[in-house]
């Protein structure tokens, strides 16, 4: 029997993405129109509701009845100057009912008021229906979302219970910056512990992390939100640019018009989109203004020269975070970028100029892809351990992790440790060479250590292999909260070993 797909996803205050882990493979689920990435917004009209791509376009006809960025309205400890900037930006308008805001839509000629929750739950159900179409022979639909390091456990359980009002079974929720290390595998095979930057820049807000990552364990050092700074900047940029373009040539204004600057606005960032794959990209907008249609080619070159001066701003984030955590950009081992915004070349050519000695992760998936990916192998890890672990409920976001540090050790080979405090469930692969052995044997000890390190050692269990002197194996510990699993392939022979071990049987 396949095994049940896996999901992942991320809501953003611009876009939506889902991403399914099956069969050992995971892979962003495209919606209806064959989009990777799909629009959070909203329209309303007397009859039903529109989400996605056709709402986002129909914003200069449908604004007072649309609803957009209404992430940040989840957040229950949203400040003041954010609750501001949501307002004043709200193409609808917004009232507090009981000391929640709502938003005030008018349908058959009446008043109705629509709670942020029900939005994101709408906007869940539409990615529901698109998990359907790649699982559908699945009676649950297993996810992991992803939630901002700024939501309280108020907010995550809200976030959690709108997706599971829309069908979904909610596995857990990580943080953003977690899922996007997830999904680069950062920190899951290696020992030595690193120190990576995280960086996120959607559509409106950023937000830039430290994380410091040993044996699977991520510990979040600091965290920094920019409530305004997002790629909607570089999207206004390009906007009025072309705006201009348009008045030279025939000499009337689309500044003038708020329907004209919104359909630009929608042009430009289809332009700059493409721009981030393409060296030129082809702007036309039907009846811009006074019934002139616009049709203009833009080079990535001249787009870059457009933004330039604003690429500063971007790399402030970087400098204040570091500044605040006393680091330098040398001790940076990992830059990871993600965000729609984000693949925008420019922007990560500077990034990377100030790191000399890190490695910027950003093209082995899209960045407006890399949490939901990250999540859907988080979900399927959860899921890989389903019947033999605890049962997982429809709100895990506490984190499990290790009291104790585990090793597996071949001989004298230098032992394998996952240390304590690693958060489980987690999965280790790992060569390890046989150094002289007697008898064409090794012992392969599993102890258990203690708070301190590895003194205090408990033998949780001993195998006897044949091997040679200098013989490679591959070693896969699989670790949940209850048990190792311990699988072995002799890479010469291609010979596999599996074992099983629980931890912890005896604590009281």
């Amino acid at each position: 029997m396949a095994a049940a797909a896996s999901f992942g996803l991320y809501l953003g205050n611009t876009s939506a993405c889902l991403a399914i882990y099956k069969d050992d493979n995971v892979d962003v689920v495209a919606n209806d129109a064959g989009d990777r990435v799909t629009a959070a917004v909203v329209a309303f009209n007397d009859s039903e509701k529109v989400i996605g791509l056709a709402a986002k376009t129909g914003l200069f006809r449908n604004g007072p009845v649309s609803v957009l960025n209404n992430k940040r309205l989840m957040n229950k400890d949203i400040d003041d100057v954010e609750l501001e900037l949501a307002i004043n930006n709200s193409p609808s308008k917004l009232v507090k009912e009981s000391d929640e805001l709502r938003y005030l839509i008018k349908k058959r000629e009446k008043n109705e008021k629509i709670s942020p929750v029900e939005v994101s739950t709408m906007i869940f159900e539409a990615m529901y229906n698109i998990s359907t179409t790649a699982a559908h022979d699945d009676d649950e639909h297993n996810v992991v979302l992803c939630a901002p390091l700024r939501f309280s456990a108020e907010s995550l359980k809200t976030w959690s219970e709108s997706a599971t009002a829309a069908g979904f079974r909610v596995l857990q929720v990580i943080s953003e910056p977690a899922a996007t290390c997830i999904a680069y595998g950062i920190g899951q095979n290696k020992k030595k512990s690193e120190l990576i930057l995280v960086y996120r820049i959607g559509g409106v807000t950023s937000e830039v992390t430290l994380i410091r990552v040993a044996g699977g364990t991520y510990t979040v050092l600091s965290t920094r939100y920019y409530s305004k700074l997002g790629g909607n900047k570089l999207t206004r940029i390009l906007a009025e640019y072309l705006a201009g373009e348009f008045r030279n040539k025939y000499k009337l204004d689309p500044t003038e018009s708020r329907r004209s600057m919104s359909k630009l606005n929608n042009a430009a960032e289809t332009c700059k989109h493409v721009l981030s794959t393409m060296s030129t990209a082809h702007c036309f907008v039907e009846s811009l203004n006074d019934g002139v249609d616009f049709s203009h080619n833009i080079t990535r070159a001249r787009f870059e020269n457009l933004i330039g001066p604003s690429i500063s701003e971007y790399i402030g984030p970087i400098d204040e975070i570091l500044q605040d955590s006393k680091y330098s950009h040398s001790d940076i081992n990992k830059v990871v970028l993600c965000g729609g915004t984000m693949k925008i070349p420019k922007l990560q050519e500077k990034i990377s100029l100030l790191f000399p000695n890190a490695e910027t992760v950003s093209n082995k998936w899209s960045p407006d892809e890399t949490m939901a990916i990250g999540a859907a192998m988080q979900s399927a890890l959860l899921i890989s351990h389903r019947m033999h672990d605890r049962e997982l409920n429809s709100m895990s976001v506490e984190v499990h992790s290790l009291d104790r540090s585990l090793c597996v050790q071949f001989g004298e080979a230098d032992p394998i440790v996952i240390p304590a405090g690693t958060i489980v469930p987690i999965k280790i692969q790992t060569i390890v060479e046989i150094p002289k052995v007697n008898d064409n044997k090794v012992d392969v000890k599993i102890f258990e250590g203690g708070s301190d390190d590895l003194k205090d050692t408990r033998k949780i269990g001993l195998i006897s292999l044949k091997a040679e002197s200098g013989e490679k194996f591959k070693v896969d510990t699989d670790l949940t909260e209850a048990n190792l699993n311990v699988n072995i392939v002799e890479m010469k022979s291609g010979k596999k070993s599996s074992f099983r071990f629980g931890i912890h049987e005896d604590d009281s």
